[in-house]
């Protein structure tokens, strides 16, 4: 199994935890680091490498799922998963990418494998549509649930 971490600016793991698992339920191997505004950036980089260290501990590998390339939280991972065998670092985390390797991470031991299939997950996820381009939807739609 591989286990995650996610981190990002201000609430931005905290809540890509909780939509995901409003969706694809409770989540195992699973840690979440929020860098907090005013937060000293030696105690968020503890807190990274601890997370890291934690997950590594009951599974095969990691992958560090981050919200914006260049910024604290990616350089920070960056830097703490140098130090660690197994551990990939992704940015530009998005739900799509969380709900399908909730699934696939408990079968996998390899996180390059597993990072690669998140990122093309990722990049699916991302669509430009237009209620002209949607089907027309069946006029009971009033009375169906969303996901």
């Amino acid at each position: 199994m591989i286990g995650c971490v996610i981190t990002g600016h201000g609430e931005f793991a905290p809540g890509m935890l909780k939509a995901l698992q409003m969706i694809a339920g409770p989540q195992e191997k699973l840690e979440i680091v929020a860098f907090k505004e005013g937060e000293p950036l030696e105690e968020y980089e503890s807190e990274v490498r601890q997370a890291i260290a934690h997950t590594l501990e009951e599974t095969e590998g990691v992958i560090v799922f981050s919200d914006l390339l260049g910024g604290t939280p990616f350089r920070t991972a960056m830097l703490a998963a140098a130090d660690f065998k197994n551990v990939q670092v992704l940015t530009g985390t998005n739900l799509p990418m969380l709900i399908e390797i909730s699934m696939l991470r408990m079968f996998e031991t390899d996180a390059v494998n597993l990072a690669t299939r998140a990122t093309e997950i990722g990049k699916e996820g991302v669509q430009h549509v237009r209620l002209s381009d949607l089907e027309p939807e069946s006029q009971d739609t009033e009375d169906s649930e969303g996901i």
